[in-house]
């Protein structure tokens, strides 16, 4: 129950501070992602926000619906797609921004970025476990 009260007290918050600033916080997570990192796959962005490839696939599906994403096709392989954020994607990345370092700067001091790293690696690492056991 810990994790699940944890989990819906920083979507609530995330999804405050991104409303403030008139950002929609479905999908902002990927936005993210694309606009620090660049064009990426499908499957980096399920692999680093640890979403199931159909979740995945549905959230980037509803940015491109929104004119926020657009696929282009990957150069080194012909048959993937790279995801990237339009000029609209970006405006919406950028204005989002802001509610994040909001949040961030909240939590410093409060929570241990060492911690939450280490706390961050066990749960992944329990997740890979329990999902290996089934």
């Amino acid at each position: 129950m810990l994790l699940l009260a944890a989990h819906q007290r920083m979507t609530e918050l995330v999804d405050a501070e991104l409303a403030a600033d008139g950002v929609e916080s479905n999908g902002y997570a990927l936005l993210s992602l694309i606009g620090v990192r660049g064009p990426v796959r499908l499957t980096e962005v399920a692999a680093e926000l640890g979403m199931p490839l159909t979740t995945t696939s549905d959230v980037v599906r509803r940015l491109e619906t929104r004119g926020h994403v657009r696929r282009t096709p990957n150069p080194e392989d012909g048959r993937s797609f790279l995801f990237e954020l339009s000029a609209k994607g970006d405006r919406e990345w950028r204005r989002g921004w802001g509610a994040l370092q909001r949040i961030n700067a909240a939590l410093v001091g409060r929570i241990d970025e060492t911690e939450t790293r280490v706390a961050l690696e066990r749960l992944n690492d329990a997740f890979e476990i329990a999902l290996t056991d089934d």
